[in-house]
């Protein structure tokens, strides 16, 4: 069950996962940047399974929120999709609202050791491959080829840079 919400993210209840396909229902995601120690971002494609923009590039870490806080979901899809868990920090809440339909994002950083890098695994039935990018080069690209990226981490790149990414960045 999913954590449904109205246009303030006010919490409404929970509903099936299919519910929110209809584009009829506002819902909430967890979102995570993850930086290596030369403050490269890991990025997933998305698995051309996905509802929701398959085959485009998204944060290192995805999910939706199901009965549970943005934090306790961040934990969860951390261990699910790339098998480590490490400390990390809420950063901001982006809505993706267009009428009665989207989600909030809430986005969050952290950074890995070298060590926890190496025991990155990616869930394939969550993504097909996952990569290290350079921040800037990412900003570049999210402003050339947005359609290759979710509009999440578009509006999350595009706000980091914009605002000065010393303020969300450790």
């Amino acid at each position: 069950m999913i954590t449904e919400v109205d246009k303030n993210d006010n919490f409404l209840g929970l509903r099936a996962r299919e519910d929110f396909y209809s584009g009829d229902h506002i819902h909430r995601a967890s979102q995570l940047i993850l930086l290596d120690p030369e403050n490269r971002m890991l990025l997933q494609k998305r698995s051309p399974a996905k509802f929701w923009f398959p085959n485009r590039y998204t944060y290192s870490v995805s999910g939706t929120v199901a009965g549970e806080s943005y934090e306790a979901c961040m934990e969860r899809e951390m261990l699910e999709e790339l098998g480590i868990s490490i400390p990390f920090r809420r950063l901001f809440k982006i809505p993706c609202i267009s009428g009665n339909k989207g989600a909030y994002h809430t986005v969050f950083t952290g950074r890995c050791t070298e060590e926890t890098a190496h025991l990155i695994r990616f869930d394939p039935g969550e993504a097909v491959s996952v990569e290290w990018i350079g921040l800037e080069e990412l900003h570049r690209a999210v402003e050339t080829e947005p359609g290759k990226y979710t509009p999440s981490l578009r509006a999350g790149i595009v706000k980091i840079f914009k605002e000065g990414r010393e303020k969300y960045l450790f």
